[in-house]
Formats: C-alpha cells, structure tokens, sequence
C-alpha cells in the first residue's frame, strides 16, 4: 500500500490534481455516452425479439389480408390480433394535424406491453385491450401540437372520438425513438365508420402471431406458397433492423466524439505527467540512495497511477453518469418510450478507460524515472534529460488509434476519423505557430517597453502553440455545432423558393379530383395539377427476381423491400432533366417504358435498357428502361422514382395526390377540405420542417454537450501548461518586480497575453470550422454556402473570454509573493 500512500501525500501537495481532472474529464465524456447509448439501445438491441414486433411472427401486407389465413392459424393453436396503420389527419375545431392511425383489435398486443396513463401526469399502467367504442389513445404530443386535454373530441374521417388516454408504450411501433406523426389508435371495429381506407390507399395491414415454435414454422410453410408478392413474413430478429442501425450509429458517432475529448485531455495527461516527472526525479534518485531497485521504483510509480485511475475513474463515471441525465433532459419528447434503468457496465467501461489513458498518456514517461541514478542527489545536472524523448508521444498516438477502432468497430471508420483529428491538430498547431512567430516579431520590431506583454510568447512558443491548438481544437468543434451547422439549414431553406407548394394532399380517389379541384379554386384560386399515384413493389430485373439480400447498402435494401409510388406522364416536368436515353413521344405509341431517377438507379443497379417488372394490384407488369432522369426534389413539387408513358398503368388502383402554396390567411381552407373529403390526408410541409428542424436542434445539443466536455479538455491544456511554465513566470515576475513593475503592470502583462492565446484559438477555430461547413455543403449537402464571417471575431472574442477568465484567475497567485521571496527560491 506504500504507492497508495505517496499518491496521498503527492495529492496533498497538489502535484496530481491536474492530471487526475484530466482524467475525469475523459472517463465523463465516454461514460456519459456509453450510458444514454446503453439505455436507449436496449430497447433497441437487448429487449426480448417478440416484444419489438408485438408477437412471434407477423404477416404484413398493403391489402387485406384473406380471414382464411387468420382461421388457420387459429386451427392450429396460435393466438391471434389484427393491426391496419396508415396517414391520415385529426380535425380540432378549425385546426388539423397529420397522424398515423392504428386500428387493432382486443387481444393487441400478443407479446411486449401497450402502456398508458389517464393523463399527463398520472401513473403509467399497461393497457387490458384497447380503446371502447368511440374512443382513441393518442401520443402525449398530440395534446400539445392541438391545444387538448384529456376527454376533449377530435374527428377522424367521418367519426368523432374522445380522447381517453395518452400512450407511452407501444411495443411494435418502430419509430420508438420519434415520429413525425403522432399516434392515434382505436378500436377494429371502429375503422371502417371512418371512412378513411379507400381503394388504393396507402395502408399497411398486419396479422400478429404467438404460440409454440412447431406450429408457427408449421404456418410459415403453409403461407409461403399461398402469399402473393408484397406480403411479408416477419420475424422478431426481423424486427426494428432499421432502428437497431440507426442507434448504433448514432453511439459510434457520439463514442468517437468523446474520444475527440479523450485526446485534448491526453495532451493534458502528456504535459502534467512531464511536470510531475520532473518533480520526482530527486525523490526516485533518493530512494535508489536507500536501496530501490529498478523493479520496485516501477512498481510504486504504476500503483500510483492505477489508484489514480480507480479513484478518478469512479469520480469520472459519477459525472459522466449526471451528463448522460442533461442528455437524456434535452432528448425530452425524442425519446417516447420508457427507458430501463442503467447498468453497472459503463462503470467498470469507466475504469477501463482511465487505466488505458493512464497507460498511454503518462506511464510511459513516468517509468523513465527508473533511470534515475543516486548520483541525482549529489549532482544536479545529471539526468536532466531524462523524461524528453519522442517514445511517450508514440505510444499515446497508438493508445487513441486503438481506441478509436475499438470505439468505432471499423478499422476503415477509424482510420479516417483519426486522421481528420490529427489533421485538425496539425492545421491548428500550423495556425498557431504562425501566431507564436508573428508575436516574436512585433515583440522585436515593437521594443521591449511597448511589446513587454508579447515576450512570454517569445520566450515559451512551445507552451503557447500547445495552448491555442487545444482550446482552438474544443472552440472548433462548438462553432461547426452552433454556427455552422445553422448556416447549412439556413442555406438550404434558401434554395426553396418563397412559393414553394406547403401543402399537400395525398390519397385523392378518382372521383374526388373535380371537387377538390373546384374547392381550391373557389377559395384560394388555386389551380393545381394532379398526378395519379399507382403502389408497385419492384420484383425482377431482366427476369432475375430481387431481394434485399441482392444488396449490401441499407438504402438499397429499404427500398427493395417497400412499394413504390408509380404514375404515368406525357412529357417530363420542369424540375426533371433526362441525362440518358430518351423520353418517349407520344406518336410512336409504345407504352412499355420507363423513366427512373438517377439517384434510385445507382442505388438499385438499374441501367439504361433494362427490363424491370413490378407487381401492381395483384398482377405484373414489365417494361424497359428507355431514360434517366434527375429530379430537383428541392422544389417541393410532386415527383416520382419511376414513370411511365400513359397506358401502361391505367386501369390499376389508382390515387391522386396534387401540391401547392397556400397562403396563411388561408389556412382554415384544409380543414373545410378534410370535412368535406375525409379520405383525403393533408400534409403541411411548413409543419413537418419544424418538427424536423426540433429534432435537429434536439440532436444537436447532444453533440454540443461533448463539444464543451472537449473544450473543458482544452482549458486543461492551458492550465497544465501554465504549471509546467509556473516556476519560468514567478522568476520573471520576480526579476520584473525588482526592477520597479506593479503587480497591476505584471497582471496586465498577463491579461493581454492570456487574451492574445483566447483571440487567436478562437479566430483559428472560426476559420477551421468555415472550412469544415464550406466542404460539408459543396461536397456532402450540395448547397451554396455563405459563410458568416461576422463569427469569426465573436469566435475571437469568445475564445479571449474563456481563456482570459480561466488562465487569469490560475495566474494572480504569480504576482502575490515578494520579489525577495521568488529570488531566493529560484536560487
């Protein structure tokens, strides 16, 4: 226990406590993350199969499925639910909203729990059924978005129902996380007063499944030949893929955030050690005197640090675990479902951690101490290169790859995400030493009275390079969050025009296209064209069968598994361009081609002339690629992923759906229009742009959280070095002191310095960030950027701000000791 002891006593005079701050700001940054990915991925990831998908197999299709199949499975012992989802809108008063409708009957769910409560803050309880006859349970946000409570009536369709209940659990919906549209579910037997499913709609049927194993594989063979196209065997492994992606995305995406934190506090672990290190060299030389061998100098120097790592490692985790709480209060309405409570294993994620940063950032230059020799006691000189060496940098280097490819579970992702770390480092350190130089320079060019203030970075450029670069790194990373990230949004609403349609409706029938067409135009005078809408799934291409198995991106595999939106044109509309091929014409007269978006060709691998086949109402219908086209989907006009020449696809199920501009004096036209056609579902763009852009504000201030943890690591930088350069600055103070400066003088001195490093890590951290966005739009988004270039000097301010306050105050204690004092201890 004898290194547990030193640790204590080298505590007690303040020679750790750097290095362990380090640390728990490391252990904070992974843990947090660790723990709100843990808590949210479960019910992702580790939650019981079945209860994600309701039951133990599900049959789903986008027509009803035949009674037939549902009475087999019962002859066979399976217990049994009917569930149909679909768009549609609620009507409030005057005011509408889009949601996603969920009939089911009684014995819903078959596996997992319906939870609900009577209101909003009364206790949540799981469901006996579903809702009575006229009757709904609705998402919480619902109430909000409408201005309702608890017993108030909406209308859906051609029924009026009264809210019942809220729910806060709904085991199969996969957008646990957030939908768009908030849920309303009501009873089977109540849907079809509605009104709302017409020929052709857009729904999705599903016959839930649960029993023993040998009669549900007994009912998958049996259905296999009888399903036709477009209906799918679900299986719980099957479940919430998608969901499952997305979360393990997001955690790698926020784990290598945190790493980001874990390398500027490494610089910390780097620059403190170095300080300790030195500091210990006569206490290592004297043990040696007293008999120390080699081995048991090691042994005491990595005990310590390995209680170092156990205590600040718990610390750490404690306030990585209050974190993840902030987290979990920004995600508030994200995150719709009950949470499970945390477990212990990003705790003991905690300790590993900081042993691994420990090991990598300061064991390597402390064991250089066992080369002390007991002549350091009688001679002052030896030894005093003992802890340089390039040997501790590498290792710490080959630590952070390591743990960026442990982080990321790819060694490609890894790769590149290290070296745009490393080389935002570069950059900043490049930056930095050119500030360093330019300071040298004025200092000589200005004199030494004028220029006195710049000499600390004449005489230390190392310590001030390190210092800029690190908090630059932490100020770069909030600047591309906060500033850049609103200047993409902002420029790509610019690029939407000013009358861009913010309207549209959607499952129009054939025979409701004159009425609404006449509605719009007596109201608003409003004339808009409508595009018939016929659902297809993609089954073959060139006569070989596809499947989502054919492919290995997850964009090709969602839409081989989905139906897609067909119609038929004349002639390609203004925001389509064809690229390849031809666009038929009217006077050749052949109807068996298509036209397909250049974007869903790369992804699907389809190629001018090749002979698709799509299965449409039942029956099959082939044709040849003949063009390419681009779509500005911008536009916000209605636009399709594959069209065809008139003729092919009249005569099929068909639907209508139109776009246009509504101006807001006449927003209480769409509630007239959904009384008068309540199949009809409305989408209010203006309405889903802000639901999306919360949820990018919601997002975002995740990732802002482990940018100011990244930041906190930066500021760390600066006080480790102003530690290592402690000793250099009470002598110059000392000697500035003798020779007539005021203390006020010497802390002026000290200020504009300080805000000279904050000015500079700031305005470098501007410029990287505006780079960053510049590629982000032009190269990812494809979007015309326009820099705000006024933040860069607010960048420099707040840079000069954070540094002043935090290195000034750490600095005072410089200028409170006598010059007589400082002089007799440097001597």
């Amino acid at each position: 226990m004898l290194s547990l002891q030193l640790l204590l006593r080298d505590w007690r005079a303040g020679e750790l406590r750097l290095l362990a701050l380090a640390v728990v700001v490391s252990v904070a940054a992974v843990t947090s993350v660790a723990w709100l990915a843990q808590r949210i991925g479960v019910v992702a990831t580790r939650a019981p199969a079945a209860e994600l998908l309701g039951a133990d197999l599900a049959v789903r299709s986008s027509q009803p499925i035949p009674e037939l199949w549902r009475q087999q499975a019962r002859a066979w012992g399976l217990r049994t639910a009917r569930t149909v989802e679909f768009p549609s809108v609620v009507l409030a008063g005057e005011r509408t909203e889009l949601v996603s409708v969920k009939a089911a009957d009684p014995a819903y769910p078959l596996r997992g729990q319906l939870r609900v409560r009577a209101g909003r803050s009364a206790p949540e309880h799981a469901s006996q059924g579903n809702p009575g006859r006229g009757r709904v349970w609705v998402d919480p946000r619902l109430l909000t978005l409408l201005d309702l409570a608890i017993g108030d009536r909406i209308r859906l369709g051609r029924s009026t129902f009264r809210i019942t209940r809220l729910i806060t659990l709904e085991p199969d919906r996969e957008g646990f996380l957030y939908s768009l549209a908030p849920r309303v579910l009501l009873r089977w037997d109540d849907l079809a007063a509605t009104g709302l499913v017409q020929p052709a709609s857009r729904v999705r049927y599903q016959l839930l499944l649960a029993g023993a194993a040998p009669p549900l594989q007994r009912y998958a063979h049996w259905l296999a030949p009888r399903a036709a196209s477009g209906v799918e065997l679900v299986h719980p492994s099957e479940a919430r893929f998608g969901i499952r992606e997305v979360v393990q995305k997001a955690q790698r995406f926020l784990s290598l955030a945190a790493l980001l934190t874990v390398v500027v506090a490494g610089v910390a672990m780097l620059l403190t050690t170095r300080h300790y290190a030195e500091r210990q060299i006569l206490g290592v030389a004297l043990m040696r005197c007293f008999g120390a061998t080699r081995g048991r100098v090691i042994r005491l120097l990595a005990g310590k640090l390995f209680w170092l790592g156990v205590s600040a490692g718990a610390l750490g985790a404690l306030v990585g675990y209050l974190v993840h709480l902030a987290m979990l209060a920004v995600l508030a309405g994200l995150v719709v479902v009950t949470l499970p409570a945390p477990s212990l294993g990003p705790l003991l994620l905690g300790w590993l951690m900081a042993l691994a940063a420990l090991l990598g950032f300061s064991l390597p230059t402390l064991l250089r101490l066992q080369g002390v020799t007991p002549l350091r006691v009688l001679r002052r000189e030896a030894d005093r290169d003992l802890i340089s060496g390039s040997m501790p940098y590498g290792l710490a280097v080959a630590v952070v790859f390591v743990l960026m490819w442990w982080q990321a579970a790819d060694f490609e992702l890894a790769a590149y995400v290290f070296a745009a770390v490393f080389g935002s480092l570069v950059l900043l350190v490049v930056g930095a030493s050119i500030v360093v130089l330019g300071a040298r320079h004025w200092h000589r060019r200005g004199g030494t009275g004028r220029m006195l203030w710049l000499s600390g970075l004449s005489r230390r450029p190392g310590a001030a390079v390190v210092q800029i670069a690190a908090v630059g790194l932490g100020l770069m990373a909030l600047y591309l969050l906060i500033v850049v990230r609103t200047d993409l949004l902002d420029a790509w609403r610019a690029r939407i025009p000013a009358d861009a349609p913010n309207q549209f409706l959607i499952n129009i029938q054939s025979d409701e296209v004159v009425a609404v067409r006449r509605l719009l135009a007596s109201r608003a005078s409003i004339d808009p064209r409508f595009y018939p809408m016929i659902r297809g799934r993609l089954m073959a291409r060139n006569g070989q069968a596809l499947t989502a198995g054919d492919y290995t991106e997850d964009r090709a595999k969602r839409l081989i598994r989905r139906e897609f939106n067909l119609s038929w044109a004349r002639r390609p509309a203004a925001d389509n361009r064809v690229i390849a091929g031809r666009w038929w014409s009217a006077e050749r007269g052949n109807p068996q081609q298509l036209s397909v978006e250049r974007g869903l060709a790369e992804s699907l691998g389809i190629r001018l002339g090749d002979r698709l086949t799509f299965r449409v109402g039942g029956e099959t219908v082939s044709a040849t690629v003949t063009n390419l086209r681009v779509v500005d989907w911008d536009s916000f006009h209605v636009n399709f992923f594959v069209l065809a020449p008139p003729g092919l696809l009249q005569g099929f199920p068909t639907t209508w759906i139109t776009s246009f501009y509504l101006p807001p004096d006449n927003a209480d036209l769409m509630a007239q229009l959904v009384r008068q056609h309540p199949s009809i579902t409305v989408i209010d763009v203006e309405a889903l742009l802000r639901t999306v852009r919360q949820m990018i504000e919601q997002g975002s201030r995740i990732v802002e959280i482990m940018a100011l943890m990244t930041l906190t690591a930066g500021l760390l930088v600066l006080f480790s070095a102003l530690q290592i350069t402690g000793e250099e600055r009470r002598l110059e103070n000392a000697l500035l002191r003798a020779l007539g400066a005021t203390r006020g003088h010497l802390r002026r001195m000290a200020r504009l310095e300080f805000l000279l490093v904050g000015a500079a890590a700031g305005t470098l951290a501007g410029f990287a960030a505006t780079a960053a966005g510049y590629v982000a739009a032009e190269r990812l988004f494809e979007l015309p950027y326009r820099a705000d270039w006024v933040a860069i000097p607010v960048g420099a301010a707040l840079g000069a701000a954070v540094v002043w306050l935090a290195a000034v105050a750490a600095g005072y204690r410089y200028h409170n000791v006598s010059p007589m004092r400082l002089l007799r201890a440097a001597q």
